[in-house]
């Protein structure tokens, strides 16, 4: 489709008024909202997540909102006037590609990370934001960028590069076929990691023997006493991003809040050596509802709240490097499923698990998990 007059968009999103920050979410929606098992957010709490004001975690990152529009014409038709046809071209503006770069100052080194990336299937639009990100960041002393990452880049971070035919759980990354290619013509993957899936047991097994007591715990406190717990299992040494401090934790929870958490913590003479935290799979409900962008579908978000759903995710956990091979982790993940079994999911989804030498990969292919989704991360310098 042939583009002309393309016209790029960058403000620092700590300063971006109501009316801008509106204009770059709706750039960002239309790059993806014709494919149908993209799962869209809930927008309203998009709109105050892309806000430092309300989001003390996103304040610290130097974000951006990037996007990039070009016009093209829909094609040609001809106007019939009194005296003579005269053919005529409509002349629209389309988005092509959107982003939110972000500068960590907790992470080492002089890496930035591309997050909320959408794009069209359009060379140039994705040039032109490469182009623009280089132009920036260049500046402050970056030259190299990894991406797809979320806000925080321990949720829906990657990029799905197989099985199009899967419902994308929520908070794992959805997009066009085209998407990889296009990435890999311009970046290079670096790190890839597998979505696991289980299916849960109306009868579950009876609680699994072990040395630890096991407690169902307010999730809050992931992002307050239990916090190391939180940071051990979320960090991701390869791709270097920065373990969650309190800000960010409460910001992972605040962000899955709608999701119905339950989080259990195992303890060993009253000392936290594991955890698990789970939560709904509202991904059918958010597509449903076009992520409450509208009046009436925030009205159909809000009549589906507190209704079962058929499947769970298994966000966060792990168990202490010193207390493996004891009987714990099966504890935790005997307790995952009958808590899943309860709320009547038929399939609990874990990850994406990112290569990393933990062996949770083969203790989720020992317990009956298989892994199907592809993700890779992705790196570029300049």
């Amino acid at each position: 489709m042939p583009y002309f007059n393309y016209r790029v968009h960058s403000s620092d999103a700590a300063q971006v008024s109501y009316w801008q920050r509106r204009d770059f979410m709706q750039a960002w929606r239309a790059l993806y909202r014709e494919d149908s098992r993209w799962t869209p957010p809930d927008y309203r709490r998009l709109g105050r997540m892309i806000d430092p004001r309300h989001n003390l975690h996103l304040r610290r990152l130097q974000a951006r909102l990037i996007y990039i529009e070009a016009m093209y014409r829909t094609g040609l038709r001809r106007v019939r006037t009194d005296q003579q046809e005269i053919p005529m071209t409509s002349i629209l503006e389309k988005p092509l590609a959107a982003a939110v770069p972000l500068i960590d100052p907790r992470r080492k080194g002089r890496t930035a990370h591309v997050a909320m990336l959408h794009l069209s299937a359009d060379d140039e639009g994705f040039d032109r934001l490469l182009a623009q990100l280089a132009d920036t960041y260049s500046d402050l002393g970056y030259r190299r960028f990894i991406g797809p990452v979320g806000l925080s880049p321990h949720l829906d971070s990657g990029v799905l590069v197989d099985s199009w035919n899967e419902w994308p759980p929520v908070h794992t990354p959805a997009n066009p076929p085209y998407l990889p290619e296009m990435l890999e013509r311009r970046m290079r993957p670096f790190q890839m990691g597998r979505l696991y899936h289980v299916f849960v047991p109306t009868q579950p097994a009876p609680p699994a023997p072990g040395p630890a007591n096991l407690h169902l715990i307010d999730p809050a406190r992931l992002a307050d006493d239990l916090l190391p717990l939180l940071a051990a299992f979320t960090t991701n040494r390869t791709a270097g991003f920065p373990a969650p401090d309190a800000v960010e934790a409460f910001f992972l929870l605040q962000t899955l809040r709608s999701a119905s958490l339950a989080a259990c913590v195992a303890t060993v003479q009253a000392e936290p050596v594991g955890f698990v935290l789970l939560g709904a799979d509202i991904a059918g409900r958010l597509r449903s509802a076009q992520g409450g962008r509208t009046l009436l579908g925030r009205g159909r978000l809000a009549m589906t709240l507190g209704r079962p759903v058929a499947a769970g995710r298994l966000y966060f956990g792990g168990v202490q490097a010193a207390w493996r091979g004891r009987g714990i982790g099966r504890q935790l993940w005997q307790w995952a499923l009958g808590e899943a079994s309860s709320r009547r999911w038929q399939q609990l989804t874990i990850g994406p698990v990112w290569e990393h030498p933990n062996g949770l990969d083969m203790f989720l292919r020992k317990y009956g998990a298989t892994p199907r989704q592809t993700y890779h991360l992705y790196e570029a310098t300049f």
